[in-house]
């Protein structure tokens, strides 16, 4: 099968003819659409000598079961799927998921959404639905999306709306985008200091804050924002949690250990947000695997916003 990965360490990843994946005990999945995360070339700067390889890109994904485990009845070949395949990779023509694994979690797709849809959901839209869930997003809340024009911050932006609360968003020169998510209130981080702006115009505090953007040395700052027992969640592992609890802030740093949603149950519900229009697939740009290389650096350099697929 072709798969783009890394074959030794020291390596550049590349498409290379390998073996397909051995299925015992798994289901083998026949892939046709790859999703691309920023997650995908960090693990790169991770990877040992020590490491299994080849190493194999890519997690999320959307393909047909073509092989069921013994005495697994979940799923049956032919069946349309998607989810994550941290184990065996996405970045390939088959991957094996194992019935169970919390990090490979697997559902159908539902009627109403194409393959290459449900290929941009699982770490992404996961990512946002468990956000806020430990964020408590709830109706008449004001919420702070930071990066709204993301991938993340895109799914965020409008979960958090289907929830009723007031969304408010901060970009980097995509405000028309983020109103269009339907972002309330849009601070542009290219015209204004966003912290400042937020204190002015919500002296009496943000409920919760969903910060995709800042690093540890500039998180500090989000409690200028929120209201004493007020909640914030970094995707990037920025916030320091005991800090923040000094000052009345409930925080988290979410990652697949720590986000309540990645499971089985959380694919069904953001594959369900996005059949009943409730969400909308953020994908950006679709290309062939022979393009990975290029997709991912673009990523990397920040001249991709918003989500990239990978025909198989």
């Amino acid at each position: 099968m072709r798969a783009f990965a890394v074959r030794s360490f020291g390596e550049a990843p590349a498409i290379h003819e390998l073996p397909i994946p051995a299925a015992d005990g798994a289901f083998l999945i026949r892939m046709k659409f790859a999703g691309v995360n920023p997650i995908d070339y960090k693990l790169l700067a991770h990877l040992t000598a020590t490491s299994r390889y080849p190493f194999v890109m890519g997690a999320d994904f959307a393909g047909v079961v073509e092989k069921v485990p013994a005495g697994e009845h979940d799923f049956q070949p032919g069946d349309r799927v998607f989810g994550m395949a941290k184990t065996h990779g996405a970045y390939a023509d088959y991957t094996a998921v194992a019935p169970g694994v919390k990090i490979d979690p697997l559902a159908r797709i539902p009627e109403g959404v194409t393959d290459e849809q449900a290929a941009a959901l699982p770490i992404a839209a996961l990512t946002a639905l468990g956000s806020l869930e430990l964020l408590g997003v709830a109706a008449g809340q004001r919420v702070v999306v930071m990066g709204a024009a993301g991938a993340v911050g895109g799914y965020a932006v409008q979960m958090a709306r289907s929830r009723g609360a007031h969304v408010i968003a901060t970009v980097r020169g995509d405000a028309d985008e983020a109103r269009s998510l339907g972002a309330e209130q849009v601070y542009d981080s290219n015209v204004v200091d966003v912290i400042a702006a937020l204190h002015a115009a919500h002296p009496e505090g943000i409920d919760a804050v969903l910060d995709l953007v800042n690093g540890s040395d500039a998180i500090p700052r989000d409690v200028e924002i929120l209201k004493s027992g007020g909640s914030l969640v970094s995707t990037i592992h920025a916030a320091d949690e005991a800090w923040f609890a000094e000052r009345h802030v409930t925080a988290h740093n979410i990652g697949g250990d720590t986000n309540p949603s990645l499971s089985p149950h959380g694919l069904n519900e953001v594959a369900r947000m996005l059949a009943a229009g409730t969400i909308t697939a953020r994908i950006r740009s679709t290309v062939e695997l022979e393009g990975a290389a290029q997709i991912l650096e673009k990523l990397r350099t920040g001249g991709l916003r918003g989500k990239a697929i990978i025909r198989l």
